[in-house]
């Protein structure tokens, strides 16, 4: 089979010319025609047995570039954007403030509105106004939503209370709720930041505490502990909500870790050796010891900063660890041994009745590592103490099926 050595018609993409019969075969019916030199016969074969396979060109009617057709002109004409449309760009616009917790101040920006002219001309940017009445009306739906997931936990709730400062100097309560789900999984909830207007005593701050408390209606029996850190106010407050409702205060370990590691930095040696040490290259002798110094330190923090799994039951072990890296270290700098005594003397400080137990008030770190598989033979502490807590686990253990005993039961 051949073919000519120059095909300028389209019909050559439906025939095969054999040079010795003289023929041209039809790729689509598979007949023979005979072949004289032109496309004729093909052209009319084609339009009679097959027709629209091939358009015939010389009778389609050629088309200017500078003359759009009615698709072009209907591709190019403007459309207004539809309700649905416009209502799903505003949501978007919405959730990207909220997720990236931007102002809504953001939406005047006049680079903003040329970014959204760029994505969508015929989408008319809402207001300001527009944009805060969206947002307090989605505040008011999460509020709900989360009063909801509150009611429906079967776990006893555990909250973090933490006064801070912006950058912008202004101050703010941050409270957050902690509980276990059905399905054994650590989740978090972030109730308020409050920002504080008033003097942050502890009366003030127990009473904000107590107003979040209500907004979302928890129950007072719910609560178990409150986390916090160790600011002389906040600390004052905890103590009043543990006498008021017997809420466990518990201070946060890797707030205290950090003071002891900073209290330890301050010496002045060390302060000097920092401040200088670009400087003075004998100085890093002292620089690599505090390197290892802080390690264990760093660690602890990398523990203790968990936000999926329970951080209170390892403290006891961890605590244990830190006093034995201090004691056992050996630095050769006077200001390194000073920095590991002053580690240790923090440790002691802070930390010296972790382990305390007594009748009269629970130990909720020392109940919860009693509880944890990794801890519960409590080897940080003595034979005796560790027999009186797990004594105390049975005791709960019977007064916690008692109650759900109860409340089955409708009692």
């Amino acid at each position: 089979m051949a073919t000519p050595k120059t095909k300028t018609s389209k019909v050559w993409d439906n025939f095969i010319l054999d040079n010795v019969k003289k023929v041209v075969k039809c790729n689509i019916c598979k007949g023979d025609l005979a072949w004289h030199g032109s496309t004729s016969s093909m052209m009319e074969h084609l339009k009679i047995k097959h027709v629209g396979v091939l358009e015939d060109d010389s009778t389609r009617p050629k088309r200017s570039c500078a003359s759009p057709t009615a698709m072009d002109q209907y591709l190019q004409r403007k459309r207004p954007v539809s309700l649905q449309q416009a209502t799903a760009l505003t949501n978007s616009i919405l959730t990207m403030l909220v997720k990236d917790m931007r102002p809504m101040s953001m939406v005047d920006g006049e680079g903003f509105r040329e970014m959204i002219r760029q994505f969508n001309p015929e989408y008319i940017l809402p207001s300001r106004t527009h944009f805060t009445h969206l947002m307090e009306k989605k505040y008011e739906a999460t509020l709900l939503k989360v009063k909801e997931t509150i009611k429906e936990v079967k776990s006893a709730l555990t909250l973090t209370a933490d006064v801070w400062t912006s950058r912008a100097t202004e101050a703010y309560l941050g409270v957050s709720c902690h509980f276990i789900s059905e399905d054994w999984e650590m989740k978090t909830l972030n109730l308020a930041t409050m920002p504080l207007e008033e003097r942050h005593s502890g009366v003030n701050i127990m009473t904000w505490l107590e107003e979040v408390i209500a907004k979302y209606d928890i129950l007072h029996t719910k609560i178990k502990a409150v986390v916090h850190d160790n600011g002389s106010n906040i600390v004052a407050a905890m103590q009043m909500l543990e006498e008021k409702h017997g809420w466990a205060s518990v201070r946060c370990s890797g707030h205290t870790l950090q003071l002891i590691v900073n209290n330890a930095l301050k010496e002045p040696s060390i302060s000097r050796a920092v401040g200088a040490a670009r400087h003075l290259p004998d100085q890093w002798v002292l620089l690599e010891e505090l390197t290892q110094g802080l390690q264990p330190f760093q660690c602890a923090t990398v523990d203790l900063s968990g936000q999926e799994y329970a951080t209170a039951s390892c403290l006891p072990q961890l605590v244990k660890g830190l006093q034995r890296s201090t004691q056992q270290t050996r630095f050769e700098t006077g200001a390194g041994k000073a920095f590991l005594a002053s580690a240790e003397k923090g440790i002691n400080e802070r930390w010296g009745c972790l382990n305390t137990i007594s009748a009269e008030k629970e130990n909720p770190i020392v109940l919860s590592a009693s509880l944890d598989p990794r801890f519960r033979k409590l080897k940080f502490m003595g034979a005796e103490d560790g027999t009186r807590v797990q004594g105390s686990i049975e005791v709960l253990a019977i007064k916690e099926d008692r109650i759900c005993r109860n409340h089955h039961n409708g009692l």
